[in-house]
């Protein structure tokens, strides 16, 4: 499964990328790719920062089959957090405080899947505040993470 939805958002986004290109994306910093203190989990964390900014255009109104709710993803976060988390010895302390707030982000996305579905905003206001800013903070802290591993 996991496999089959890394393949459609290098599809959807070789798709929708002439218009994109202003939209935030996760990928490593320059100075940190050569030194990286967590090698062999580079490739899930890049695909997760892929599918997270994938999701990112279908958060701005407009609805999505279920196939695409962006909430099917939290469970791969959540797999590549845990394997990030034995082993946060090796990372700076920026990137432990980001595997910490990527996991709390988590918690506050759960009651979120009628949000993702409906394009990231539904009739409720506060349920859009608390999931927008669920949304916001995952993003910021798997981008921090990414950096720092």
């Amino acid at each position: 499964m996991r496999s089959s939805a890394i393949a459609l958002v290098f599809l959807l986004v070789g798709c929708g990328s002439a218009g994109t290109a202003s939209l935030p994306t996760i990928t490593p910093d320059a100075t940190s790719s050569s030194s990286s203190p967590l090698p062999e989990l580079q490739p899930r964390l890049d695909a997760i920062g892929v599918l997270l900014t994938a999701c990112i255009p279908r958060l701005r109104g407009e609805p999505v089959d279920n196939v695409d709710n962006c909430a099917h993803l939290m469970p791969d976060v959540k797999g590549v957090i845990d394997e990030v988390e034995k082993q946060t010895a090796k990372l700076p302390p920026n990137g432990r405080a980001a595997v910490e707030q990527v996991r709390k982000a988590l918690t506050d996305i759960k009651p979120c899947e009628p949000w993702f579905a409906a394009g990231g905003s539904s009739a409720d206001g506060q349920l859009n505040a608390r999931c927008g800013k669920a949304w916001d903070e995952l993003f910021k802290g798997f981008t921090t993470l990414r950096n720092a591993a």
